[in-house]
């Protein structure tokens, strides 16, 4: 997983958009995102739970998310490269990109 930088929006409002866009697919039920202060999880729960921790700071007019951690699921393992290339694809869409 890597760093991701959001601009011209705010942590809680790409949070928002990001969850309708997992809602509208009904994702929601496996893929989860948690903003608490500047502590972003994404969580995937799908036969067991993998985490991509993330720590939030400004960047000119939007964000930056720099990656700190990740605990992965057992069973997760052998498609993490299928879930970065997805969670960027999802970053794509709402005009974040992955540095």
């Amino acid at each position: 997983m890597r760093s991701f930088e959001v601009p011209g929006t705010t942590p809680s409002a790409f949070v928002e958009e990001m969850r309708s866009a997992l809602a509208a697919k009904e994702y929601d039920r496996y893929v989860v995102l948690d903003l608490d202060g500047d502590s972003l999880a994404v969580e995937l729960r799908w036969m067991g739970t993998t985490r991509f921790d993330f720590r939030i700071r400004p960047a000119g007019e939007g964000f930056r998310a720099d990656f700190v951690g990740q605990r992965v699921a057992p069973l997760h393992s052998a498609f993490s490269d299928r879930f970065e290339i997805y969670f960027d694809k999802a970053l794509a869409k709402v005009g974040a990109k992955t540095v």
